[in-house]
């Protein structure tokens, strides 16, 4: 696939309140080239502007999710430590992006997930993998330090005795035991992965936006405030979510014995 006349990152919305972007680079198996990188910030910040946008997910074309980091443009980026640095930030600003969103992300990750790959999929709230997906922070494998907040993500998510095993090691794990690491939420059949995807963020589209919202920052505070820090937190977003229209409109649901029909107001 040609990157200079294909867009690297393709955009579509399966389903209302759902973009999803998916990279497209196949042949490469979508490895992250700096043009990538910058279609998909140019990608996420489209989706934060658009009113309509209730969840992001991100997936791969291909056999592969991503397979990290185009290291050959890496090599181009420059000779001097400072080029090298700031080429590294811009392909991990897309990460920062996505974590940053006001609205859920979902990861689809239908093939190998490795280095770069694996944080683009981590930097998403959920993870649905396919059977047979492989996931690796395998930069030590090529002689170089990890990036992209790989080691604040794995710490997060399966503390630090399984971070080091990671990325001392780099091995590789599949994605049944990425499922009991606690890195992917579920696995699910290759063929049924896009379905599973799709209904996973249909049904986070059509919940009370602002609560996710504030959900999603709960849990992040969660990870290294205090306890009264977090229920003061907490406290406040309960208040603000009893007065919202969608609270109104799930406690008549629920008297009624209908789905809630959430208009995030």
């Amino acid at each position: 696939m040609d990157e200079t006349t294909t867009p690297p990152v393709r955009v579509e919305r399966p389903a209302a309140g759902v973009v999803r972007l998916t990279l497209d680079r196949p042949q490469q198996r979508n490895a992250l080239t700096a043009s990538m990188g910058a279609a998909l910030r140019a990608a996420v910040a489209d989706v934060r502007e658009d009113p309509q946008a209730r969840c992001l997910v991100v997936t791969g074309a291909g056999t592969a999710f991503c397979s990290g980091a185009d290291l050959g443009a890496l090599g181009a980026a420059g000779d001097s430590w400072a080029e090298r640095r700031r080429a590294l930030g811009d392909y991990y600003r897309a990460f920062l992006d996505i974590r940053a969103l006001p609205i859920p992300s979902l990861a689809a990750i239908n093939g190998a997930a490795v280095g770069a790959g694996l944080n683009l999929a981590l930097a998403c709230d959920l993870r649905l993998a396919a059977r047979g997906a492989r996931l690796a922070a395998s930069f030590v494998r090529v002689g170089i330090h990890p990036g992209g907040g790989c080691t604040w993500f794995l710490t997060r998510l399966v503390g630090p005795a399984r971070t080091r095993e990671l990325l001392l090691l780099g091995d590789a794990v599949d994605a049944e035991r990425a499922e009991r690491l606690g890195l992917v939420n579920r696995v699910v059949e290759a063929e049924e992965l896009p379905a599973a995807a799709l209904e996973w963020a249909a049904r986070l589209a059509a919940g009370p936006g602002p609560v996710l919202r504030d959900v999603r920052q709960a849990v992040e505070l969660a990870t290294d405030q205090s306890l009264e820090a977090v229920m003061a937190f907490e406290t406040a977003a309960q208040a603000a979510s009893l007065m919202t229209e969608d609270a109104r409109e799930g406690w008549q649901a629920f008297r009624e014995k209908r789905p809630p029909r959430f208009t995030g107001r």
